[in-house]
C-alpha cells in the first residue's frame, strides 16, 4: 500500500498545486523542495529511534501520516494545505523503507533478502499502478481528489493492516 498511496501525490503535486492556487504563484515550486526537507529529517529521526520499538507500528504511523498529509491537500487546497501535505508525505518517506526492511530482518534474520526482494517488488507494483489508476479517475471527475481519496484510502488500509498485524501477532 505505501508505493500506490504515496506515488499519486508525489507524481501529481506540482499539478495539482498549480491547478488549485492563484496562476503566478510562486508556492508550487516549493512543495517539493519541502517534501525533500521533510524526508531529510524523517530519515534522522528514524534511524534514532530505539530498535525495540514495533516495526509494524512504525509502518502503520508511516501510512497515517502519509494518509494525513494526502487529506491535508484536498481539505485545503491552499499553500499551507499543501505545505503541511508535503511535510507530511515526505517525512516518513524513506522511514517506512527503513522499518519494513528491520521488520524483514526480523523475521528471517540473515535469510531476510528474499523477503526485502518481495518487499521491494511490491512496492514498486504499487508505484506502478497508482498513476494508472489516477489518469482514468482523474480523466472522468475532472479534478485530482478522487484519486488522492483513493491514495489516501490505500494507505490508510495498510496502516491499518500493519496495526492488525502488530496486534495479533506480538514482536519476538
Amino acid at each position: 500500500m505505501p508505493g500506490f498511496g504515496y506515488i499519486i501525490t508525489a507524481t501529481f503535486l506540482p499539478v495539482i498545486a498549480r491547478a488549485a492556487l492563484p496562476a503566478g504563484s510562486p508556492w508550487p515550486d516549493l512543495f517539493w523542495p519541502m517534501f525533500g526537507a521533510a524526508l531529510i529529517v524523517g530519515a534522522i529521526a528514524a534511524a534514532r529511534l530505539p530498535g525495540h520499538w514495533d516495526n509494524r507500528l512504525l509502518l502503520a504511523a508511516g501510512c497515517a501520516t502519509q494518509a494525513l498529509g494526502i487529506a491535508a491537500g484536498i481539505v485545503w487546497p491552499n499553500a499551507a494545505g499543501f505545505s503541511v501535505g508535503s511535510a507530511l508525505l515526505g517525512l516518513p518517506f524513506t522511514a517506512i523503507t527503513l522499518f519494513a526492511m528491520r521488520e524483514a530482518r526480523r523475521l528471517h534474520g540473515e535469510r531476510a533478502a528474499g523477503l526485502m526482494g518481495y518487499a521491494t517488488a511490491s512496492y514498486g507494483v504499487g508505484q506502478i499502478l497508482g498513476p494508472l489508476v489516477a489518469a482514468p479517475l482523474t480523466a472522468r471527475f475532472g479534478s485530482f481528489s478522487p484519486a488522492l481519496w483513493v491514495a489516501a484510502g490505500a494507505l490508510l488500509v495498510g496502516a491499518a493492516g500493519f496495526g492488525a498485524i502488530a496486534s495479533s501477532r506480538p514482536a519476538r
